[in-house]
């Protein structure tokens, strides 16, 4: 046999060797990119899934166990319910009025000092900066009393689209009413609570809460939540 032709036949079995196992390759890299793609997949699921898992079991889970919220998880959740109330304009307001939509609650005297008034400027502010998540929302401000009324409808022109009830009568079952926000006997004036769209209490801050901090919890709980 001639140099040259078995230079040819070396060059065959080396190809005839070499065929099987680029294509044992490409097989190998296509399941490698196949799972990395599944494996991201998950990972980017997971986060969601347990949230909303957590959202529609709320009522059987304690979620604060498990919270890495700015705010208080309510659980179990509470209903407020409905008391027959008068809003600010005077016309009759009902609480499941605003069921479908999240609701930011504060609560505080007409007198409204400068907790208060820091309380309605941020519910404001979390709002807008919600973006397309706005009309989702609506704010909620109960007062505690009619001492400084005028005053209080002065300042709220600032902050038109915020709904604000009058106090309640007999006294003592508004007082009750309100009571629902208070987790353990603290005092409900001045803080903001969330109100899910299904009408439960859900989420409390304290006083003097930083806004960033609750919009980033709302945020979470908009991107969420199927409904409102």
């Amino acid at each position: 046999m001639s140099t040259d032709q078995a230079s040819v036949n070396d060059m065959t079995a080396d190809n005839s060797t070499a065929a099987p196992e680029a294509a044992s390759a490409n097989n190998n890299n296509r399941k490698g990119s196949r799972m990395t793609l599944w494996i991201m997949v998950i990972l980017f699921a997971l986060p969601n899934i347990a949230a909303i898992y957590f959202y529609l079991n709320r009522d059987s889970i304690d979620l604060s166990r498990f919270s890495t919220n700015y705010g208080t998880i309510v659980s179990p959740v509470r209903q407020p319910g409905d008391m027959p109330l008068k809003t600010l304009d005077g016309s009759d307001f009902l609480l499941s009025s605003m069921q479908g939509k999240w609701i930011m609650v504060s609560i505080g005297s007409s007198r409204c000092e400068q907790d208060c008034r820091d309380n309605i400027y941020k519910m404001r502010q979390i709002r807008k900066a919600t973006g397309e998540f706005y009309k989702r929302i609506e704010r909620l401000f109960f007062l505690t009393d009619t001492v400084a009324l005028d005053d209080f409808k002065t300042l709220m022109q600032d902050y038109r689209g915020m709904e604000v009830v009058l106090p309640g009568e007999p006294a003592e079952a508004y007082r009750d009413y309100l009571s629902v926000f208070s987790l353990n006997g603290e005092d409900v004036v001045d803080g903001i609570y969330f109100i899910d769209p299904l009408g439960n209490y859900m989420m409390a801050y304290p006083k003097q809460a930083e806004a960033k901090k609750i919009l980033k919890d709302l945020m979470r709980l908009l991107k969420v939540s199927q409904i409102g």
